[in-house]
């Protein structure tokens, strides 16, 4: 028999979690001051992505650390440093290629000073990183054949990358203060991704940036202060493969290395005016649909079919909740007691497990803040680190294989004090986690045909249907086509409602 197969093939998008890399950085911080430095207050470390390139096999990835230091002199003075450490490493996985889309994000789960001598930190910095790949798998199909061979079809649909954009932009903002700065000791950013809209050609974002300001005031004693402010920002980015039936995966994310804050004084308002570089990476998905065929077989030859399975990744609704976490801790009694709090200087959550079984969304981990306060008994500014566990969980609609990515802030830090060593805080988590459902496929990708059907023997066959049988069935057992089933017992449906004698009439080539 000739061979007339028509073969085709359609674009399926696979995204797969990359495992996780965590990388160690150590470095010196020369202290500005003129002053010997006797403590350092706070440490804060914060990370971003700068360069990320796809090879065959493994993917590489740069970006830096932005240190910033809080430390008092031996005179009593408050001062600050600031030190930017590069990074960089790779991850390997045979599912990369040069044409692969990988996204890393980056977070500082920890960062301590290891020593200070002569005006100078040793800050050792534990960065993590998670890595998602991107591809399109091309899926080969045969869509057609001789018109000897019956097939049965089934529209599937599918969702394939359509293209990935990489922009930025800069928010400025404004946040007042009370009374005269003389300078801005450490400033912390985050952003979070409150909704996204795709339209065509551009995508527009909400969200929400929420800045923490620690800052000394200009007075002759001068003090320690923080403030804390949150500001909605709504931006359109343009994305040439963005149309309005789109589906989108949103990464929002600040330049913190680049983040800049100038005090302002104008008519009795002092204002810390900020320069926010937002750096966003958004992926647009496009649900597609193909006729497949499902089941086959020819009226004269014996075939044989190979199928290859497939998996798609299904982009769907974003999981997204806030939850209040509360914690304590007491000091120990080598720590001086708090009789001032001054400031809250940063707050970040840190992940350390997170999963989606049964619908039921569960994440754990810690928040870190750094407070900064005075002691009456030695006269001088303290600091402290606390570290509240927390483990949050929200009821969600999806089951099954789904894929998680993540992202969290810390909103709403309030901390109180008892009796100068009991230290309550409890603070608001913000989670939004891009989800995907991994779905399972096959295709037949290849058909051949064998030695010939023998020819029927008779003019008519009865055939002795059972109920619940189905013509195609029926037709494939008897190597005729069921539109000839049909025409020849025009009473029949699909599927069988009752026991039938069907009739097949055959037309015999040669009649004696």
């Amino acid at each position: 028999m000739t061979n007339n197969n028509s073969y085709d093939k359609f674009l399926a998008v696979k995204k797969k979690r990359l495992k996780d890399l965590d990388t160690n950085i150590e470095c010196s911080v020369s202290l500005d001051s003129d002053e010997s430095v006797s403590k350092i207050l706070a440490v804060n470390a914060e990370a971003n992505c700068t360069q990320v390139e796809a090879l065959t096999g493994e993917a590489s990835v740069n970006g830096n650390v932005l240190i910033s230091l809080v430390y008092v002199t031996e005179q009593g003075l408050i001062g600050n440093s600031a030190y930017t450490a590069p990074f960089s490493t790779k991850i390997a996985d045979e599912c990369i290629t040069p044409m692969s889309k990988v996204v890393f994000k980056v977070c500082v789960a920890d960062a301590k000073v290891q020593s200070l001598s002569n005006n100078t930190a040793k800050v050792d910095c534990y960065v993590k990183l998670n890595a998602f790949c991107f591809n399109n798998d091309e899926i080969n199909y045969l869509s057609g054949a001789s018109s000897d061979v019956c097939t049965k079809q089934e529209e599937t649909s599918f969702e394939t990358l359509s293209g990935m954009t990489n922009s930025s932009w800069i928010e400025n903002l404004e946040v007042a203060l009370k009374e005269p700065a003389r300078k801005v000791l450490s400033c912390s950013t985050d952003v979070y991704v409150k909704d996204t809209t795709c339209a065509e050609s551009f995508v527009s974002i909400s969200c929400e940036v929420v800045n923490k300001i620690m800052y000394v005031t200009d007075e002759e004693t001068p003090k320690i202060k923080s403030v804390y402010t949150k500001s909605d920002v709504k931006q359109e980015v343009e994305c040439q493969f963005s149309t309005k039936d789109s589906k989108c995966e949103v990464n929002l994310n600040v330049n913190k290395t680049d983040v800049k804050n100038v005090i302002n004084e104008k008519e009795n308002e002092i204002k810390v005016s900020l320069e926010i570089p937002l750096d966003v990476c958004i992926r647009i998905f496009e649900t597609k649909t193909v006729n497949l065929i499902t089941d086959l077989y020819s009226v004269q030859n014996y075939t044989e079919t190979t199928s290859s399975s497939y998996e798609n990744t299904v982009v769907c609704e974003p999981i997204s909740f806030e939850k209040k976490i509360e914690g304590s801790l007491t000091l120990t009694d080598e720590e001086p007691r708090i009789d001032k709090l001054l400031a809250v200087n940063y707050s970040r959550a840190v992940v350390t497990n997170e999963y989606l079984e049964n619908g039921d969304y569960s994440l754990s981990g810690v928040i870190s803040s750094n407070l900064i306060y005075f002691n009456e008994d030695d006269n001088n500014v303290n600091s402290v680190d606390v570290e509240i566990p927390f483990v949050v969980s929200s009821k969600t609609e999806y089951e099954g294989d789904m894929l998680t990515d993540l992202s969290v802030i810390v909103e709403d830090v309030d901390v109180m004090v008892k009796k100068g060593k009991d230290v309550y805080v409890d603070a608001t988590l913000k989670v939004r986690s891009n989800v995907c459902k991994k779905v399972q496929g096959a295709v037949i990708s290849e058909l051949s045909f064998t030695e010939q059907v023998p020819q029927k023997d008779c003019a008519i066959e009865i055939y002795f249907a059972k109920v619940g049988e189905k013509i195609w069935d029926i037709a494939k057992k008897l190597f005729v086509k069921p539109e000839e089933i049909y025409s020849q017992n025009p009473m029949v449906g699909e599927v069988l409602e009752k026991d039938e004698k069907l009739a097949i009439y055959y037309q015999k080539n040669d009649l004696n």
